[in-house]
């Protein structure tokens, strides 16, 4: 089955998309460096930030692809 091309609607999706898996990692980050500023950690719970935001990205994905699979847009 050939694809069709993006829509409008599509594209605005998909730039959402980027948008706040990019602000998960930078918030993750700002609370990592914070927390290591705080407790003269520097760089653990940078890094752990930085992996919590990964993880929490891949689950809002996986989330967001079993809602498309549902809805037949796969």
């Amino acid at each position: 089955m050939p694809y069709k091309p993006f829509g409008t609607r599509d594209q605005l999706e998909i730039l959402s998309l980027g948008t706040e898996l990019a602000l998960t990692e930078i918030i993750g980050a700002a609370v990592g460096y914070w927390l290591d500023i705080k407790l003269g950690t520097l760089p653990w719970c940078l890094v752990g930030g930085v992996l919590i935001g990964f993880v929490l990205s891949l689950v809002r994905i996986t989330s967001i692809a079993k809602g498309a699979r549902k809805n037949g847009r796969s």
